[in-house]
C-alpha cells in the first residue's frame, strides 16, 4: 500500500536527517575527519534517494485519492502525510545549508591529536 510505503519513507528520511544533522554539528570540531565528511556525503546521498522514492509513493498514494469511493480518512491521512514529508524536506534543506557552510569554513583534521580546528584562510 502507497500509504504505508510514504509513513515508512518518511521515518526513514526523519531518522537519516537527525543522523545527518549531528555530523553537521561535528563538522569543525575535534573529531571532524575526512571519514566523517565521507559519511555525511553518504549520508546525503542515501537521504536524495529515500526522497525520491518517498516521493514517487506520495504522488502514487495521492493519485489513488482521486478515485470514487476512497474514504476521506485515507485522504485527509494523506494530507498530513504530505505535509510531513515537507517539513522534513525542510530540515534536510537547512541541515544541508549548514553543511556547506561549515565544510567550507573548516578544513577536516587529518587525524591530527591537536584540539583546535583548522580555519581556511
Amino acid at each position: 500500500d502507497a500509504t504505508q510505503a510514504v509513513v515508512s519513507g518518511v521515518f526513514q528520511i526523519n531518522t537519516a536527517v537527525n543522523t545527518f544533522q549531528h555530523l553537521v554539528n561535528t563538522l569543525g570540531t575535534p573529531k571532524d575527519t575526512p571519514e566523517l565528511r565521507k559519511k555525511l556525503h553518504k549520508t546525503r546521498l542515501h537521504i536524495g534517494q529515500l526522497v525520491k522514492d518517498t516521493s514517487a509513493k506520495l504522488k502514487q498514494a495521492s493519485e489513488t485519492d482521486h478515485h470514487a469511493g476512497v474514504s476521506a480518512s485515507k485522504k485527509i491521512a494523506d494530507a498530513k502525510l504530505a505535509k510531513d514529508f515537507q517539513a522534513v524536506l525542510k530540515e534536510f534543506q537547512k541541515a544541508q545549508r549548514l553543511a556547506a557552510e561549515r565544510e567550507t569554513a573548516y578544513a577536516p583534521l587529518n587525524g591530527s591529536s591537536s584540539s583546535q580546528s583548522h580555519l581556511r584562510i
